[in-house]
């Protein structure tokens, strides 16, 4: 059984290669008749049983040529996608490592951070120990203060009662009165004297018995 190319499928053919295919198909049709020049001008060579048709083998080779061509085209389509990946990926792994390298930087300086307010807190929580122990002191001196000033006042008011009950209407002494000033002012001071009752309410009982 020959297989042989008609029109229709040469025509075919012809319209789905590019100019490319054509230049590999011609090389390729050279080729093998070389090959067969040189087959049948050899003096070695064997015939088989079954003869070859010369122009049956060559479209077979054409059409395997053919299929090569294009698998080599889809193989190189899917090369240059897989390559355009790989560097869009390249790309992306850079930028990644890129962001790494400034997200150490900024915990590094993050740490550091940390760190100083660390010794910060430390000294701030020393100063405020120390100020607590100030006030501790200051409130106990001020609670020391408050009591003398309230004995001292009680003793000032009790000798001053004292004094008070004890003079006469015209002792003006320790009260304060200055004779020069009040000569010259248009009104006197006029002192009423205590009476005995009064007195006795303001001096303690040791001091009543005593002046009686």
């Amino acid at each position: 059984m020959k297989v042989t190319l008609d029109d229709s499928d040469s025509s075919s053919n012809t319209s789905d290669t590019s100019d490319e295919e054509m230049e590999e198909m011609k090389a390729m049709t050279a080729t093998l008749s070389q090959i067969f020049k040189n087959a049948d001008t050899s003096s070695d060579h064997e015939e088989s049983d079954e003869e070859i048709d010369p122009e049956e083998l060559c479209a077979n080779l054409l059409k395997k040529s053919l299929d090569l061509s294009k698998e080599n085209k889809v193989l190189d389509g899917k090369l240059s996608f897989i390559q355009t990946e790989r560097d869009e990926a390249m790309i992306k792994l850079q930028e990644s490592s890129n962001k790494t390298m400034q997200l150490e930087e900024e915990i590094s300086r993050l740490l550091i951070k940390i760190n100083s307010l660390e010794l910060d807190h430390e000294k701030a929580l020393d100063e405020i120990k120390s100020l607590n122990s100030t006030l501790d002191v200051t409130k106990r001196d001020l609670v020391l203060s408050n009591n003398l000033l309230d004995k001292f006042n009680h003793g000032s008011n009790f000798i001053s009662n004292l004094l008070n009950a004890a003079k006469t209407a015209n002792d003006k002494k320790g009260l304060g009165y200055d004779a020069a000033t009040c000569s010259n002012s248009p009104q006197g001071t006029k002192f009423v004297k205590a009476i005995e009752q009064h007195a006795q309410k303001i001096l303690p009982k040791s001091t009543s018995t005593q002046a009686s």
